[in-house]
C-alpha cells in the first residue's frame, strides 16, 4: 500500500509541477493565437465573457486539478485494499494450520512425558496436557484465531482421535 500512495503523490507532485511551470505558457500561447483562429466570433459577447473567465478557468484547473486527481487516487486506495483482506485469509489460514500441528505435537508430547501409549491418546490426563502445551507454546496464534479454552479442547481431541487411530509403528 505505500508504493501505491507513493505513486500517486508522485503522480500529483508531477501535476502540480507542470501546472505551475507549464501552465501560464500555454496561456500566453492562447492569447496569441486566439485573435487568429477563435472558435468565438471576436465580435460576439461570448468572446468577451470567454476573454474575461478563461484566465479564472485556467486558474480554477490549475488549483483543483489536483485535488480531484487526489481524490481519485484516495478512492482507488480504497478499492485496492482488498488485496490487504486477500493477505489476512492467507495468513489466518496458515495460522490455522500451525494451530493444527502445534495441537497434534502436544498430544505427541503429552503421550510421551505420561509415557501412555498413542492409543490411550484420548484420556483426560493426555487432552489437559496438551492444551496447557498450546497455550504455552503459541498463545498469539490462539489470540489472533480467537481459539478459547473450549475450542482448543476440541481441536485437541479431534487431533488424539486421529493420533488414537493410526497404528503405532
Amino acid at each position: 500500500m505505500k508504493f501505491i500512495r507513493m505513486l500517486a503523490c508522485l503522480v500529483l507532485d508531477l501535476t502540480c509541477l507542470f501546472a505551475s511551470c507549464f501552465m501560464p505558457t500555454v496561456a500566453f500561447a492562447q492569447d496569441a493565437t486566439a485573435a487568429a483562429a477563435s472558435i468565438i466570433d471576436p465580435s460576439s459577447c461570448l468572446y468577451v465573457v470567454w476573454t474575461i473567465l478563461q484566465p479564472i478557468v485556467t486558474l480554477l484547473v490549475t488549483l483543483f486539478g489536483p485535488v480531484v486527481l487526489a481524490i481519485v487516487v484516495g478512492y482507488l486506495v480504497k478499492l485496492l485494499k482488498i488485496t490487504d483482506a486477500n493477505q489476512q485469509a492467507a495468513l489466518e489460514t496458515q495460522l490455522s494450520t500451525a494451530l493444527h500441528q502445534s495441537a497434534a505435537n502436544a498430544v505427541k508430547f503429552a503421550l510421551g512425558k505420561l509415557g501412555m501409549p498413542a492409543s490411550s491418546a484420548l484420556a483426560s490426563d493426555v487432552i489437559s496436557l496438551a492444551a496447557t502445551y498450546v497455550q504455552d507454546k503459541n498463545p498469539d496464534a490462539l489470540a489472533k484465531l480467537g481459539v478459547n479454552a473450549t475450542k482448543l479442547q476440541d481441536i485437541i481431541t479431534a487431533k488424539a482421535q486421529d493420533i488414537a487411530a493410526k497404528p503405532s509403528a
